[in-house]
Protein backbone atom coordinates (compact mmCIF):
# COMPACT_ATOMS: atom_id res chain seq x y z
CA UNK A 1 0.00 0.00 0.00
CA UNK A 2 1.36 3.42 -0.92
CA UNK A 3 2.00 6.16 1.55
CA UNK A 4 -0.75 8.27 0.06
CA UNK A 5 -3.21 5.45 0.49
CA UNK A 6 -2.33 5.14 4.14
CA UNK A 7 -2.64 8.81 4.94
CA UNK A 8 -5.63 9.24 7.24
CA UNK A 9 -8.18 11.96 6.83
CA UNK A 10 -8.26 13.01 10.46
CA UNK A 11 -5.77 14.98 12.52
CA UNK A 12 -4.71 18.53 11.75
CA UNK A 13 -4.76 18.16 7.96
CA UNK A 14 -8.35 19.30 7.39
CA UNK A 15 -9.20 22.62 5.74
CA UNK A 16 -12.15 24.97 6.13
CA UNK A 17 -15.71 23.68 5.85
CA UNK A 18 -17.50 26.91 4.94
CA UNK A 19 -20.99 25.62 5.77
CA UNK A 20 -20.16 24.86 9.38
CA UNK A 21 -18.00 27.97 9.57
CA UNK A 22 -21.13 29.97 8.72
CA UNK A 23 -23.11 28.15 11.40
CA UNK A 24 -20.51 28.98 14.04
CA UNK A 25 -20.25 32.63 12.97
CA UNK A 26 -24.03 33.07 12.89
CA UNK A 27 -24.34 31.56 16.36
CA UNK A 28 -21.63 33.90 17.63
CA UNK A 29 -23.32 36.92 16.03
CA UNK A 30 -26.75 36.03 17.40
CA UNK A 31 -25.49 35.81 20.97
CA UNK A 32 -22.95 38.65 20.85
CA UNK A 33 -24.92 41.24 18.83
CA UNK A 34 -28.60 40.31 18.53
CA UNK A 35 -29.37 38.95 21.99
CA UNK A 36 -29.95 41.64 24.65
CA UNK A 37 -27.59 41.45 27.58
CA UNK A 38 -29.41 39.43 30.29
CA UNK A 39 -30.00 41.17 33.59
CA UNK A 40 -28.17 38.31 35.32
CA UNK A 41 -24.99 39.17 33.39
CA UNK A 42 -25.25 42.80 34.44
CA UNK A 43 -25.81 41.73 38.04
CA UNK A 44 -22.77 39.45 37.89
CA UNK A 45 -20.65 42.30 36.46
CA UNK A 46 -21.85 44.62 39.25
CA UNK A 47 -20.94 42.02 41.88
CA UNK A 48 -17.49 41.33 40.47
CA UNK A 49 -16.55 44.89 39.45
CA UNK A 50 -18.38 46.98 42.03
CA UNK A 51 -15.61 49.60 42.08
CA UNK A 52 -16.35 50.61 38.46
CA UNK A 53 -18.82 53.20 37.23
CA UNK A 54 -22.13 52.08 35.63
CA UNK A 55 -20.86 52.57 32.06
CA UNK A 56 -17.79 50.39 32.71
CA UNK A 57 -19.95 47.75 34.38
CA UNK A 58 -22.19 47.64 31.29
CA UNK A 59 -19.09 47.01 29.18
CA UNK A 60 -18.04 44.19 31.52
CA UNK A 61 -21.49 42.62 31.18
CA UNK A 62 -21.15 42.81 27.39
CA UNK A 63 -17.77 41.08 27.66
CA UNK A 64 -19.45 38.21 29.54
CA UNK A 65 -21.96 37.87 26.70
CA UNK A 66 -19.22 37.92 24.05
CA UNK A 67 -17.25 35.20 25.84
CA UNK A 68 -20.40 33.05 26.09
CA UNK A 69 -20.84 33.62 22.34
CA UNK A 70 -17.19 32.68 21.73
CA UNK A 71 -17.61 29.53 23.79
CA UNK A 72 -20.69 28.56 21.77
CA UNK A 73 -18.90 29.09 18.45
CA UNK A 74 -15.83 27.17 19.64
CA UNK A 75 -17.98 24.19 20.57
CA UNK A 76 -19.29 24.14 16.97
CA UNK A 77 -15.78 24.50 15.53
CA UNK A 78 -14.26 21.83 17.78
CA UNK A 79 -17.10 19.36 17.24
CA UNK A 80 -17.26 19.71 13.45
CA UNK A 81 -13.60 20.47 12.64
CA UNK A 82 -14.89 23.43 10.64
CA UNK A 83 -11.44 24.99 10.43
CA UNK A 84 -8.00 23.70 11.47
CA UNK A 85 -8.19 23.38 15.25
CA UNK A 86 -4.97 25.35 15.96
CA UNK A 87 -6.65 28.21 14.05
CA UNK A 88 -9.57 28.04 16.50
CA UNK A 89 -7.06 28.32 19.33
CA UNK A 90 -5.66 31.51 17.78
CA UNK A 91 -9.14 32.92 17.08
CA UNK A 92 -9.80 32.76 20.82
CA UNK A 93 -7.05 35.34 21.31
CA UNK A 94 -8.15 37.44 18.33
CA UNK A 95 -11.70 37.76 19.69
CA UNK A 96 -10.29 39.01 22.97
CA UNK A 97 -8.26 41.60 21.06
CA UNK A 98 -10.92 42.80 18.63
CA UNK A 99 -13.54 43.27 21.33
CA UNK A 100 -11.17 44.94 23.79
CA UNK A 101 -11.60 42.20 26.39
CA UNK A 102 -7.89 41.57 26.96
CA UNK A 103 -5.20 44.21 26.26
CA UNK A 104 -2.63 43.29 23.56
CA UNK A 105 0.19 43.22 26.13
CA UNK A 106 -1.63 40.58 28.18
CA UNK A 107 -2.88 38.30 25.41
CA UNK A 108 0.36 36.32 25.29
CA UNK A 109 0.25 35.72 29.03
CA UNK A 110 -3.13 33.99 28.68
CA UNK A 111 -1.46 31.49 26.34
CA UNK A 112 1.82 31.19 28.29
CA UNK A 113 0.47 29.11 31.16
CA UNK A 114 2.51 26.58 33.15
CA UNK A 115 0.19 23.89 31.74
CA UNK A 116 1.29 24.83 28.20
CA UNK A 117 4.95 24.42 29.20
CA UNK A 118 3.93 21.15 30.75
CA UNK A 119 2.34 19.91 27.52
CA UNK A 120 5.32 21.04 25.43
CA UNK A 121 7.88 19.46 27.77
CA UNK A 122 5.88 16.24 28.08
CA UNK A 123 5.58 15.88 24.31
CA UNK A 124 9.32 16.53 23.94
CA UNK A 125 10.11 13.90 26.56
CA UNK A 126 7.72 11.50 24.87
CA UNK A 127 9.39 12.05 21.50
CA UNK A 128 12.77 11.21 23.04
CA UNK A 129 11.41 8.00 24.53
CA UNK A 130 10.13 7.13 21.06
CA UNK A 131 13.50 7.97 19.47
CA UNK A 132 15.25 5.44 21.69
CA UNK A 133 12.53 2.82 21.43
CA UNK A 134 11.54 2.97 25.09
CA UNK A 135 7.92 3.52 24.11
CA UNK A 136 7.91 0.10 22.43
CA UNK A 137 9.48 -1.52 25.47
CA UNK A 138 6.88 0.01 27.79
CA UNK A 139 4.03 -0.77 25.42
CA UNK A 140 5.22 -4.30 24.85
CA UNK A 141 5.23 -4.94 28.59
CA UNK A 142 1.50 -4.27 28.41
CA UNK A 143 1.04 -6.34 25.24
CA UNK A 144 3.00 -9.27 26.70
CA UNK A 145 0.65 -9.36 29.66
CA UNK A 146 -2.48 -9.16 27.50
CA UNK A 147 -1.84 -11.93 24.96
CA UNK A 148 -3.16 -11.62 21.42
CA UNK A 149 -6.93 -11.31 21.78
CA UNK A 150 -8.15 -7.87 20.68
CA UNK A 151 -10.43 -7.36 23.67
CA UNK A 152 -7.68 -8.24 26.15
CA UNK A 153 -5.27 -5.90 24.36
CA UNK A 154 -7.85 -3.13 24.68
CA UNK A 155 -8.20 -3.88 28.40
CA UNK A 156 -4.43 -3.83 28.84
CA UNK A 157 -4.10 -0.52 26.99
CA UNK A 158 -6.84 1.08 29.09
CA UNK A 159 -5.40 -0.23 32.37
CA UNK A 160 -1.83 0.53 31.34
CA UNK A 161 -2.59 4.13 30.36
CA UNK A 162 -4.87 4.58 33.37
CA UNK A 163 -2.28 3.53 35.94
CA UNK A 164 0.46 5.50 34.19
CA UNK A 165 -1.63 8.68 33.85
CA UNK A 166 -2.48 8.55 37.55
CA UNK A 167 1.18 9.15 38.39
CA UNK A 168 2.97 10.40 35.27
CA UNK A 169 0.19 12.55 33.78
CA UNK A 170 -1.73 11.82 30.62
CA UNK A 171 0.34 14.17 28.45
CA UNK A 172 3.35 11.91 28.99
CA UNK A 173 1.41 8.65 28.96
CA UNK A 174 -0.46 9.04 25.66
CA UNK A 175 2.67 9.59 23.51
CA UNK A 176 4.14 6.35 24.91
CA UNK A 177 1.23 4.20 23.77
CA UNK A 178 0.31 5.89 20.49
CA UNK A 179 3.22 4.34 18.49
CA UNK A 180 2.32 0.86 19.77
CA UNK A 181 -1.31 1.33 18.76
CA UNK A 182 -0.31 2.65 15.33
CA UNK A 183 2.04 -0.30 14.80
CA UNK A 184 -0.60 -2.85 15.81
CA UNK A 185 -3.15 -1.28 13.46
CA UNK A 186 -0.67 -0.94 10.57
CA UNK A 187 0.55 -4.55 10.87
CA UNK A 188 -3.02 -5.83 11.02
CA UNK A 189 -3.85 -3.77 7.92
CA UNK A 190 -1.30 -5.82 5.99
CA UNK A 191 -3.53 -8.90 6.31
CA UNK A 192 -6.99 -7.30 6.41
CA UNK A 193 -8.25 -3.70 6.13
CA UNK A 194 -8.95 -2.65 9.70
CA UNK A 195 -9.77 1.07 10.03
CA UNK A 196 -12.08 0.47 12.99
CA UNK A 197 -9.28 -1.33 14.84
CA UNK A 198 -7.12 1.78 14.59
CA UNK A 199 -9.95 3.90 15.99
CA UNK A 200 -10.55 1.41 18.80
CA UNK A 201 -6.92 1.31 19.90
CA UNK A 202 -6.53 5.10 19.78
CA UNK A 203 -9.76 5.83 21.63
CA UNK A 204 -8.70 3.26 24.25
CA UNK A 205 -5.58 5.31 24.95
CA UNK A 206 -7.56 8.54 25.37
CA UNK A 207 -10.20 6.91 27.55
CA UNK A 208 -7.60 5.10 29.65
CA UNK A 209 -5.90 8.39 30.41
CA UNK A 210 -9.21 9.97 31.38
CA UNK A 211 -10.28 7.17 33.74
CA UNK A 212 -6.83 7.06 35.33
CA UNK A 213 -6.45 10.71 36.35
CA UNK A 214 -8.97 10.57 39.24
CA UNK A 215 -7.00 7.83 41.00
CA UNK A 216 -4.13 9.93 42.34
CA UNK A 217 -3.45 13.54 43.40
CA UNK A 218 -0.77 13.64 40.68
CA UNK A 219 -3.31 12.66 38.04
CA UNK A 220 -4.13 16.26 37.21
CA UNK A 221 -3.96 19.84 38.44
CA UNK A 222 -7.66 19.73 39.32
CA UNK A 223 -6.90 17.18 42.07
CA UNK A 224 -4.19 19.34 43.62
CA UNK A 225 -6.45 22.40 43.43
CA UNK A 226 -9.22 20.60 45.30
CA UNK A 227 -6.81 19.36 47.98
CA UNK A 228 -5.87 23.02 48.52
CA UNK A 229 -9.52 24.08 48.78
CA UNK A 230 -10.23 21.33 51.32
CA UNK A 231 -7.16 22.33 53.32
CA UNK A 232 -8.46 25.90 53.46
CA UNK A 233 -11.57 24.70 55.30
CA UNK A 234 -9.62 22.47 57.68
CA UNK A 235 -9.72 19.13 55.83
CA UNK A 236 -6.23 17.71 55.24
CA UNK A 237 -6.11 14.90 52.71
CA UNK A 238 -3.16 12.55 52.29
CA UNK A 239 -1.81 11.08 49.05
CA UNK A 240 -2.89 7.56 50.00
CA UNK A 241 -6.34 8.69 51.14
CA UNK A 242 -7.01 10.12 47.69
CA UNK A 243 -5.84 6.89 46.05
CA UNK A 244 -8.12 4.85 48.31
CA UNK A 245 -11.07 6.95 47.13
CA UNK A 246 -10.14 7.04 43.44
CA UNK A 247 -9.00 3.48 42.70
CA UNK A 248 -12.57 2.13 42.51
CA UNK A 249 -13.52 4.39 39.61
CA UNK A 250 -10.32 3.70 37.67
CA UNK A 251 -10.51 -0.09 37.95
CA UNK A 252 -14.25 -0.42 37.33
CA UNK A 253 -14.30 1.98 34.37
CA UNK A 254 -11.26 0.26 32.82
CA UNK A 255 -12.92 -3.15 32.95
CA UNK A 256 -16.34 -1.91 31.83
CA UNK A 257 -15.02 0.14 28.92
CA UNK A 258 -12.81 -2.74 27.75
CA UNK A 259 -16.07 -4.49 26.90
CA UNK A 260 -18.01 -1.42 25.74
CA UNK A 261 -15.48 0.17 23.37
CA UNK A 262 -15.21 -2.91 21.09
CA UNK A 263 -18.99 -2.74 20.76
CA UNK A 264 -18.89 0.94 19.75
CA UNK A 265 -15.90 0.50 17.42
CA UNK A 266 -16.33 -3.11 16.40
CA UNK A 267 -12.85 -4.26 15.30
CA UNK A 268 -12.38 -6.22 12.09
CA UNK A 269 -10.33 -8.88 13.90
CA UNK A 270 -10.74 -10.66 17.23
CA UNK A 271 -7.14 -11.82 17.37
CA UNK A 272 -3.94 -9.92 16.57
CA UNK A 273 -1.44 -12.75 16.76
CA UNK A 274 0.36 -11.66 13.59
CA UNK A 275 0.75 -8.00 14.66
CA UNK A 276 1.79 -8.89 18.22
CA UNK A 277 4.31 -11.47 16.98
CA UNK A 278 5.91 -9.00 14.57
CA UNK A 279 6.11 -6.36 17.30
CA UNK A 280 7.77 -8.81 19.68
CA UNK A 281 10.27 -9.80 17.00
CA UNK A 282 10.96 -6.13 16.28
CA UNK A 283 11.59 -5.49 19.96
CA UNK A 284 14.00 -8.44 20.19
CA UNK A 285 16.07 -6.85 17.41
CA UNK A 286 16.83 -3.99 19.76
CA UNK A 287 18.49 -6.39 22.18
CA UNK A 288 19.27 -5.35 25.74
CA UNK A 289 18.94 -1.79 26.97
CA UNK A 290 21.88 0.38 25.91
CA UNK A 291 23.62 2.93 28.11
CA UNK A 292 21.84 5.77 26.34
CA UNK A 293 18.47 4.11 26.82
CA UNK A 294 19.17 3.73 30.54
CA UNK A 295 20.08 7.43 30.75
CA UNK A 296 16.89 8.41 28.91
CA UNK A 297 14.88 6.21 31.28
CA UNK A 298 16.70 7.62 34.33
CA UNK A 299 15.87 11.21 33.33
CA UNK A 300 12.24 10.21 32.82
CA UNK A 301 12.17 8.67 36.30
CA UNK A 302 13.77 11.85 37.69
CA UNK A 303 11.08 13.95 36.01
CA UNK A 304 8.32 11.78 37.48
CA UNK A 305 9.96 12.03 40.92
CA UNK A 306 10.13 15.83 40.64
CA UNK A 307 6.50 16.00 39.55
CA UNK A 308 5.43 14.02 42.59
CA UNK A 309 7.68 15.89 45.05
CA UNK A 310 7.49 19.40 43.54
CA UNK A 311 5.32 20.71 46.37
CA UNK A 312 7.31 19.00 49.11
CA UNK A 313 10.97 18.04 48.67
CA UNK A 314 11.67 20.45 45.80
CA UNK A 315 9.99 23.34 47.57
CA UNK A 316 11.95 22.63 50.77
CA UNK A 317 15.25 22.36 48.91
CA UNK A 318 14.85 25.40 46.65
CA UNK A 319 12.40 27.46 48.66
CA UNK A 320 9.90 27.42 45.79
CA UNK A 321 8.20 24.99 43.41
CA UNK A 322 9.26 24.47 39.80
CA UNK A 323 5.73 23.78 38.61
CA UNK A 324 4.73 20.88 36.38
CA UNK A 325 5.78 22.85 33.32
CA UNK A 326 9.16 23.78 34.73
CA UNK A 327 9.92 20.15 35.57
CA UNK A 328 8.82 18.95 32.11
CA UNK A 329 10.93 21.53 30.28
CA UNK A 330 13.88 20.66 32.54
CA UNK A 331 13.66 17.06 31.37
CA UNK A 332 13.41 18.10 27.71
CA UNK A 333 16.44 20.39 28.03
CA UNK A 334 18.47 17.74 29.86
CA UNK A 335 18.02 15.40 26.90
CA UNK A 336 19.52 18.07 24.63
CA UNK A 337 22.35 19.00 27.01
CA UNK A 338 23.42 15.36 27.26
CA UNK A 339 23.41 14.97 23.49
CA UNK A 340 20.55 12.47 23.55
CA UNK A 341 18.42 14.49 21.17
CA UNK A 342 18.46 17.73 19.18
CA UNK A 343 16.16 20.64 18.59
CA UNK A 344 15.66 19.35 15.05
CA UNK A 345 14.24 16.16 16.57
CA UNK A 346 11.78 18.22 18.61
CA UNK A 347 10.80 20.27 15.56
CA UNK A 348 10.07 17.12 13.59
CA UNK A 349 8.55 14.83 16.22
CA UNK A 350 6.64 17.11 18.61
CA UNK A 351 3.06 17.94 17.61
CA UNK A 352 3.17 21.72 17.89
CA UNK A 353 -0.47 21.85 16.79
CA UNK A 354 -1.41 20.13 20.04
CA UNK A 355 0.53 22.74 22.03
CA UNK A 356 -1.17 25.64 20.23
CA UNK A 357 -4.54 23.94 20.62
CA UNK A 358 -4.12 23.42 24.35
CA UNK A 359 -2.74 26.96 24.80
CA UNK A 360 -5.91 28.29 23.17
CA UNK A 361 -8.07 26.22 25.50
CA UNK A 362 -6.11 27.60 28.47
CA UNK A 363 -6.60 31.14 27.16
CA UNK A 364 -10.33 30.53 26.79
CA UNK A 365 -10.51 29.22 30.34
CA UNK A 366 -8.53 32.21 31.58
CA UNK A 367 -10.72 34.84 29.95
CA UNK A 368 -13.80 32.82 30.86
CA UNK A 369 -12.82 33.24 34.50
CA UNK A 370 -11.47 36.82 34.40
CA UNK A 371 -14.57 38.28 32.70
CA UNK A 372 -16.97 36.57 35.10
CA UNK A 373 -18.50 34.43 32.34
CA UNK A 374 -17.58 31.21 34.14
CA UNK A 375 -19.05 32.44 37.42
CA UNK A 376 -22.23 33.52 35.60
CA UNK A 377 -22.53 30.10 33.96
CA UNK A 378 -21.95 28.31 37.26
CA UNK A 379 -24.59 30.41 39.02
CA UNK A 380 -27.04 29.83 36.18
CA UNK A 381 -26.60 26.05 36.39
CA UNK A 382 -27.01 26.02 40.17
CA UNK A 383 -30.08 28.25 39.96
CA UNK A 384 -31.72 25.84 37.51
CA UNK A 385 -31.38 22.86 39.83
CA UNK A 386 -32.14 24.63 43.14
CA UNK A 387 -35.94 24.07 42.90
CA UNK A 388 -35.31 20.31 42.64
CA UNK A 389 -34.22 20.17 46.29
CA UNK A 390 -30.88 18.54 45.58
CA UNK A 391 -28.82 20.84 47.75
CA UNK A 392 -27.72 18.51 50.58
CA UNK A 393 -26.57 14.96 51.31
CA UNK A 394 -25.94 12.40 48.61
CA UNK A 395 -28.30 14.28 46.30
CA UNK A 396 -25.92 17.25 46.42
CA UNK A 397 -22.91 15.01 45.74
CA UNK A 398 -24.67 13.45 42.73
CA UNK A 399 -25.61 16.92 41.47
CA UNK A 400 -21.99 18.06 41.75
CA UNK A 401 -20.85 14.99 39.78
CA UNK A 402 -23.27 15.77 36.95
CA UNK A 403 -22.39 19.48 36.88
CA UNK A 404 -18.65 18.82 37.00
CA UNK A 405 -18.88 16.17 34.29
CA UNK A 406 -20.87 18.55 32.10
CA UNK A 407 -18.96 21.78 32.58
CA UNK A 408 -15.56 20.13 32.11
CA UNK A 409 -16.53 19.56 28.48
CA UNK A 410 -16.88 23.33 28.06
CA UNK A 411 -13.69 24.46 29.80
CA UNK A 412 -10.54 22.93 31.26
CA UNK A 413 -10.82 20.62 34.24
CA UNK A 414 -8.68 22.95 36.33
CA UNK A 415 -10.87 25.95 35.49
CA UNK A 416 -13.98 23.93 36.32
CA UNK A 417 -12.65 23.10 39.78
CA UNK A 418 -11.40 26.64 40.36
CA UNK A 419 -14.80 28.15 39.51
CA UNK A 420 -17.16 25.56 40.98
CA UNK A 421 -15.02 24.33 43.89
CA UNK A 422 -15.61 27.18 46.34
CA UNK A 423 -19.32 27.30 45.41
CA UNK A 424 -20.06 23.62 46.01
CA UNK A 425 -17.93 23.48 49.16
CA UNK A 426 -19.92 26.41 50.57
CA UNK A 427 -23.14 24.60 49.66
CA UNK A 428 -21.86 21.50 51.46
CA UNK A 429 -20.92 23.37 54.61
CA UNK A 430 -24.17 25.33 54.70
CA UNK A 431 -26.22 22.13 54.38
CA UNK A 432 -24.14 20.06 56.79
CA UNK A 433 -22.95 17.75 54.00
CA UNK A 434 -19.41 16.40 54.26
CA UNK A 435 -17.25 18.73 52.09
CA UNK A 436 -14.78 15.87 51.50
CA UNK A 437 -17.39 13.95 49.50
CA UNK A 438 -18.50 16.99 47.53
CA UNK A 439 -15.00 18.32 46.82
CA UNK A 440 -13.40 15.06 45.72
CA UNK A 441 -16.49 14.14 43.69
CA UNK A 442 -16.23 17.43 41.79
CA UNK A 443 -12.51 17.00 41.06
CA UNK A 444 -12.92 13.42 39.88
CA UNK A 445 -15.98 14.18 37.75
CA UNK A 446 -14.00 16.72 35.75
CA UNK A 447 -12.10 13.80 34.20
CA UNK A 448 -15.21 13.08 32.06
CA UNK A 449 -14.26 15.43 29.21
CA UNK A 450 -15.24 12.79 26.68
CA UNK A 451 -17.14 14.80 24.10
CA UNK A 452 -14.59 17.01 22.32
CA UNK A 453 -11.11 16.62 20.85
CA UNK A 454 -9.82 19.36 23.15
CA UNK A 455 -11.42 17.79 26.21
CA UNK A 456 -8.05 16.55 27.46
CA UNK A 457 -4.43 16.68 26.25
CA UNK A 458 -4.56 12.91 25.66
CA UNK A 459 -7.55 13.31 23.37
CA UNK A 460 -5.71 15.94 21.35
CA UNK A 461 -2.61 13.76 21.17
CA UNK A 462 -4.40 10.65 19.86
CA UNK A 463 -6.41 12.85 17.50
CA UNK A 464 -3.19 14.24 16.03
CA UNK A 465 -2.24 10.69 14.96
CA UNK A 466 -4.82 11.00 12.18
CA UNK A 467 -6.64 7.79 13.09
CA UNK A 468 -9.66 9.58 14.57
CA UNK A 469 -12.18 12.27 13.69
CA UNK A 470 -14.09 14.55 16.05
CA UNK A 471 -17.28 12.56 15.55
CA UNK A 472 -15.53 9.48 16.94
CA UNK A 473 -15.21 11.20 20.33
CA UNK A 474 -18.87 12.17 20.25
CA UNK A 475 -19.81 8.63 19.29
CA UNK A 476 -17.79 7.25 22.19
CA UNK A 477 -19.07 9.82 24.68
CA UNK A 478 -22.71 9.13 23.86
CA UNK A 479 -22.35 5.78 25.62
CA UNK A 480 -19.25 6.18 27.82
CA UNK A 481 -20.25 9.46 29.49
CA UNK A 482 -23.53 8.14 31.00
CA UNK A 483 -21.74 4.96 32.09
CA UNK A 484 -19.05 7.05 33.82
CA UNK A 485 -21.73 9.05 35.65
CA UNK A 486 -23.37 5.84 36.88
CA UNK A 487 -20.07 4.31 38.00
CA UNK A 488 -19.10 7.47 39.89
CA UNK A 489 -22.47 7.69 41.64
CA UNK A 490 -22.20 4.01 42.63
CA UNK A 491 -18.70 4.72 43.91
CA UNK A 492 -19.95 7.57 46.08
CA UNK A 493 -22.97 5.75 47.52
CA UNK A 494 -21.59 2.25 47.95
CA UNK A 495 -17.80 2.44 48.04
CA UNK A 496 -17.13 5.77 49.75
CA UNK A 497 -20.04 5.68 52.18
CA UNK A 498 -20.60 1.95 52.77
CA UNK A 499 -17.08 0.51 52.40
CA UNK A 500 -14.76 3.38 53.35
CA UNK A 501 -17.38 4.62 55.83
CA UNK A 502 -17.00 8.30 55.00
CA UNK A 503 -19.92 10.10 56.68
CA UNK A 504 -22.38 11.90 54.41
CA UNK A 505 -23.26 14.53 57.01
CA UNK A 506 -20.94 16.20 59.50
CA UNK A 507 -21.93 16.01 63.17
Amino acid sequence: MSTSEQTPSGGFSKTTNFRWLAVGLVLFAMIAFLMPTPASMTAKAEALFSDLDPEAIAIKATHIKIIIALLSACIVFFATETIPLPAVALIIGLVQLFFGITPPAKIVSTYAHDAVWFIAGSLAIGSTLVKYGLDKRIGMLVVNLSGTKTRMIVLSIILGTAVASAFINESSTAPMFVPIAIALAALTNKTIPAPRLGKLLMISIALGCMVGTPMSPTGGARNAIMIGFLSNIGIDMSFLQWISMGIFYTVVMSVVMAFVLPVIFKPEVDDMTYAVTILKQDLKKHGKMTTRQWVVAAIMILVVFLWITDKSITRQALGFSLGLGGVAITGAVLYMLLGLTSWRDYEKNVSWGVIILYAGAISLGSVFESTGAASWLADSILALVAPLGVNSGLALVFLVVVIGAGVTNLMSAGATVVILGPVVLDMAQNSGTNPLLVGVALAMSTSMAYWLVVGTPASSIVYSSGQLESKDFIRMATIAWPIALIVMCIMVALYWVAVLRIPVFLQ
